[in-house]
Parts: C-alpha cells; structure tokens; sequence
C-alpha cells in the first residue's frame, strides 16, 4: 500500500470512495470533493494497494475552534494557514477496510500535519469511533453542535 497526496485527477475514484462509506445525508457531495482537491490538496491523502486507490483522507484548515458550521465543508472560511486542520473524512471501500489502512492514513496525515505550521487537528465524528480516534492521541471534546446528516457527532482534538 502507499499513501500519496491527491490530485484533481482523482476526483471521481474519491468521491466513489465518500458515497460508498457514508449514508447519503452525511457524504460530500462531488462539488466539494472537487473543491476539497482543488483549494487544499496538500490536505488530501489517497491510499493506494497495487495502484487502486481504495481510501482518503480529506480536510481543510480554520482559525475557527468551532467546526460545526456546515458551511466549512464546502471550504467556506477555510484558510490555508489556519491554526487547526479540519479532518472531513476518513474513508475506506468496504472490501478493504480492516486491514490498517485508515490507521496508516490517519498516521500520514498527523506526520505531515506535525511537520506544518498548524497547532491542531479537529475532526467530528459518531461515538463509536471515540475510542479509534483516541488511539491516535485525539481528545473527546464531547458532543458538538454539529447536526449534519441528523447524526450526533463528538468533537475531538489532536495538539500538534
């Protein structure tokens, strides 16, 4: 498997990925994965296992500490420089999840993030994967505002 930034070329294989991982109310639409791949690819990660991309990782940045206004998903008050990283997904086709690669995206992304001039990383995400997250150094911040997707998400936070 190798991990590699994304490129606009990976537009459809990416969202592929996002609507085969999420429900429908909680996946990005193409729009904003196109524009995630545009404004911050330094922020989008592709995992590959024998030349297939099979995962992403995907984010923006904001001086904001507040992450649940949807309008961030659509990069809407990002800023390159922001102080945190805003993770948006983490994502796996199924018949590849289990096998580490999120962990290893997860790793790529928090070693490149330590190596930039962001303080933080920010995620959301349902209560199930609390524990996941924190295996990775992420703090639960406890429930956000957020409502996206009609879901109840937590907010979690990696210091760099």
């Amino acid at each position: 498997m190798t991990i590699r930034q994304a490129t606009i070329a990976d537009l459809e294989i990416s969202y592929q990925i996002e609507i085969a991982c999420f429900p429908e109310s909680e996946a990005a639409s193409k729009a904003n994965v196109e524009k995630r791949l545009r404004q911050f690819p330094q922020g989008y990660l592709i995992a590959e296992s024998v030349g297939k991309a099979v995962g992403h990782i995907n984010s923006g940045a904001t001086n904001k500490d507040d992450i649940s206004d949807e309008a961030l998903k659509a990069l809407i008050g990002h800023e390159d420089d922001g102080k945190n990283l805003v993770i948006f997904s983490v994502a796996v086709l199924p018949d590849y999840q289990r096998q580490g690669i999120a962990a290893a995206l997860l790793h790529e992304y928090i070693k490149r993030a330590k190596n930039s001039n962001h303080q933080a990383i920010l995620l959301l995400c349902k209560e199930n994967l609390v524990t996941y997250y924190a295996k990775f150094g992420f703090e639960d911040g406890g429930l956000s505002e957020s409502t996206h997707g009609g879901a109840k998400w937590h907010e979690m936070k990696l210091i760099l």
